[in-house]
């Protein structure tokens, strides 16, 4: 096993953990407890899924009740801000990991000219213009 990947990985992942979008996250997710609508309604929401996803692992439809308690429950959720700012700071979040999941991608994306690979790997993937000497990538 190559120590440096591992150690490398550890970084990555307090890089991850410290970036303003998982700040976001665990800011959100704290004011959302605070506020008892906002807690109540996500763990309405929570129970909500968890039915819907015992009935679709079973093989089974969804009974109307099911469907009622889903829009419900879903447009409660749409009319909170806090829930709201939450899905927000997730999809910011998820956006952030696609990208760096993008980029270690790229790292293994093996092509026959190693000037492409370098310039795929960098951290502006390939898109900063400049000429696709590994020396030269911005």
């Amino acid at each position: 096993m190559n120590s440096e990947v591992y150690i490398k990985a550890s970084e990555l992942a307090k890089a991850i953990a410290q970036s303003p979008e998982a700040e976001l996250i665990r800011k959100t997710e704290q004011e959302i407890r605070k506020d008892k609508v906002a807690n109540n309604l996500t763990e309405r929401w929570k129970k909500v899924y968890e039915r819907v996803s015992e009935v679709q692992s079973s093989g089974q439809e969804l009974t109307e009740q099911d469907e009622k308690a889903i829009e419900f429950i879903e447009a409660k959720v749409e009319n909170h801000p806090l829930i709201l700012e939450f899905i927000e700071a997730h999809g910011k979040f998820a956006e952030m990991l696609e990208g760096v999941n993008g980029i270690l991608s790229g790292a293994l994306t093996f092509d026959t000219e190693e000037q492409t690979d370098a310039c795929v790997t960098c951290p502006s993937k390939a898109q900063c213009g400049s000429d696709p000497n590994p020396n030269s990538c911005s």
